[in-house]
Formats: C-alpha cells, sequence, structure tokens
C-alpha cells in the first residue's frame, strides 16, 4: 500500500445489492463509500452480496441479495451470518480497519468503526454501548441523531453526514407544477401527511412509493387509498409502486418541490440532498437531521406543523434551484464524506484520545 492509504473491509446488510436497484438507502450509501474511497486511492474490500457493482473488490457474502421480506428472527439469523463471515474475511484479509453497517459485535481482535443508520431504540443504544465497551466506535450520520444516542457510554468517533454524487443528479431549472414525495408507505415517513397536505394546497402529488410489506401495504389501504378513491377524478395523486433511479431523478427534477414529511426522528434522509441536488426544494417537519440539511428559506423550509407545510407549498416560488444545487455540492458530496470518514479511520486505527464520549 502507498504511503498513508488505507485496506479498509466494507460489510454491506445482505438484503439489497450494492448499488440498489431501487429503494435502499443504506446500500446507496455504502456504495459511495466504496466508490469515493477506492477513488481516493485506498484499497477497499466490499462485503455484499453477489450481484452487487463496484470498483472495489468485492468478496460476495451471500451468492445474490436476499429481499427484505423476512420475519424478525431469519433476518437476525442471515444478518448475524453473513457479517461473521465478512469480518473473518476481512481479518484474515489483514484489514487496517473495518467499517461496519449492520452492528455485527465480534471478538476478533480487529479495528472497527460502525456506522449508526438507524434510530435511538434502546436495542440500538445498547449495542453500541456493548461496542464502545469492547473498544470499537461509532459514527453519527447527524448530530441529531448523535444527540438522541447521547444516553450512556458511547464512543462516537465523529459525525459525518451522507452524501450523493450531484454529478448524477440532474440539474432543472424550470418547474413543473406537481409536487413530489419518495419512501415508503407507513406513518413514520408521512404519506398520509403528504396527501392531506397536497389535497389542502390544491397541487398534483405524485408518490413513489415502497408497499411490499405487509403492514406497509395495511396502512396504505387505511390512511391512503380512501384519498386517491375520492380526488382521482381530479387529478390530484399519481402513484408509481416500482421506480428506477432513472425515473426517480426525472420526478426530483422536474417538481416544483419536494415534500419530506417524515414524522419521526429520521437521522438524515438522502431523499432531501436527491431533491435539492436536482435544484428542487424541500419542506420538511421539524424532525431529526432535517434543520442540518436545510437552510430554511434558502433551500426550502422546515416547518413545525401540517398547516405550516400547506402554507410552505405557496411559498415555494421564493427559492432559487440554484441555492439548492449549490448547498449540495458544498456540504454534501461524496468527496467529503469520504475525506471525513479516511480522517476518522486513522485516528481510530491511531487510538486517538480525542473519540468522543457521551
Amino acid at each position: 500500500m502507498k504511503k498513508g492509504k488505507l485496506k479498509i473491509g466494507m460489510v454491506a446488510p445482505p438484503w439489497l445489492c450494492i448499488p440498489p436497484k431501487g429503494y435502499g438507502g443504506i446500500e446507496l450509501v455504502v456504495y459511495n463509500l466504496a466508490e469515493g474511497l477506492t477513488k481516493l486511492g485506498h484499497e477497499v474490500l466490499l462485503f455484499a452480496p453477489e450481484d452487487s457493482v463496484t470498483s472495489a473488490r468485492l468478496i460476495p457474502q451471500v451468492p445474490r441479495h436476499l429481499g427484505q421480506d423476512w420475519g424478525s428472527f431469519a433476518k437476525e439469523a442471515f444478518s448475524m451470518l453473513s457479517a461473521k463471515f465478512s469480518f473473518a474475511r476481512a481479518a484474515y484479509e489483514k484489514v487496517d480497519i473495518i467499517h461496519d453497517h449492520s452492528l455485527y459485535q465480534t471478538d476478533l481482535p480487529v479495528k472497527a468503526v460502525y456506522t449508526m443508520h438507524g434510530p435511538a431504540t434502546e436495542p440500538a443504544k445498547t449495542a453500541c454501548r456493548e461496542l464502545s465497551r469492547q473498544g470499537h466506535s461509532i459514527i453519527a450520520i447527524s448530530e441529531r441523531q448523535k444527540q438522541l444516542f447521547g444516553n450512556g457510554k458511547i464512543n462516537f468517533a465523529g459525525v459525518v453526514h451522507n452524501s450523493i454524487d450531484a454529478k448524477e443528479a440532474p440539474f432543472q431549472e424550470k418547474k413543473e407544477k406537481f409536487i413530489f414525495f419518495i419512501g415508503r408507505a407507513n406513518w413514520e415517513k408521512g404519506l398520509d401527511l403528504a396527501v392531506r397536505v397536497a389535497v389542502k394546497a390544491d397541487k398534483r402529488l405524485i408518490m413513489a412509493i415502497k408497499m411490499t410489506e405487509k403492514f406497509e401495504q395495511e396502512f396504505f389501504a387505511r390512511e391512503v387509498k380512501p384519498w386517491l378513491d375520492k380526488y382521482k377524478k381530479h387529478n390530484y395523486l399519481t402513484m408509481f409502486e416500482v421506480i428506477t433511479p432513472k425515473e426517480k431523478f426525472d420526478l426530483y427534477k422536474k417538481a416544483a418541490l419536494t415534500l419530506f414529511s417524515s414524522q419521526w426522528e429520521e437521522p438524515f434522509g438522502l431523499v432531501m440532498i436527491e431533491s435539492m441536488a436536482c435544484g428542487t426544494p424541500v419542506i420538511a417537519l421539524n424532525r431529526g437531521a432535517a434543520p442540518e440539511v436545510i437552510v430554511n428559506g434558502k433551500t426550502g423550509f422546515v416547518v413545525d406543523t401540517e398547516e405550516e407545510m400547506v402554507q410552505a407549498v405557496k411559498k415555494i416560488k421564493d427559492i432559487d434551484p440554484r441555492d439548492c444545487r449549490r448547498h449540495v455540492e458544498k456540504n454534501f458530496s461524496v468527496e467529503k464524506m469520504c475525506r471525513e470518514h479516511a480522517e476518522i479511520y486513522k485516528k481510530v486505527i491511531e487510538g486517538g484520545k480525542d473519540v468522543a464520549q457521551t
């Protein structure tokens, strides 16, 4: 290896291929990291499903991605087995550090950092405290996430926001009149809220929805379908259940705005930066990382209530699409994310004492 360059074991979950062909926020982050770190000259061993595509060295953990529709027991077993193999092989390959995205606890004598992608649940806090006790470090994806995890002894190596390759996001300054929602069909993502806001603002809403699991289908039938049935004749609501990345970005760039109606403390939210990279402002509830990602009044609006969200829709013409694009290029680039991760890796390898403990 060249001086200053690292050999990194990158461990992805086994559920989706890298990069994801549709929905898959964690998988997109892992892809960007593996590609960006490889471009910086580091040697990256990507442990991921065999149908993944990467510039890094791919070491398959499963013959193909397993899909997400498994019961909790099977999911836990598959996750543990794929991570156990990945860690053992990474140790055999003598990597300098392992970056894990599945919270696998190992007794191998390896340096490891773990990115927390999920919410601050008690099981997640317990897992992070145990990993910290074992001498490993945690990377948060937002200051708000770190704050919510801050009850107990957790070794935080730093906060690194997720990223997007803005060059892959098509910019369009002239917008159409519809507003856009993309996400899972559940209460957390606020699909029902997005529908209500669109109807109250008298705007056409296009929805790109993941609805493969039973609880998502039940939520949609209960909370969303009645609105579809009631307002279909007015052409208010249009839905896509299957969408490619190209189709997704085509909708982003044309939309007048994107509604990020997540009603929980979402740790980040790639939707926000994907939309702004296309020059499309975002309206979000004041939850989770939204205030860290959106510049209120310049790249979108951060609001507290449903009614404020409706009013913000009426002010969206005040936002300059070029400001949205510049904000992402400056603050959420893949290059920036990878440089910050490489700095954390080196700090952890060197046993730096400045790893924050909360």
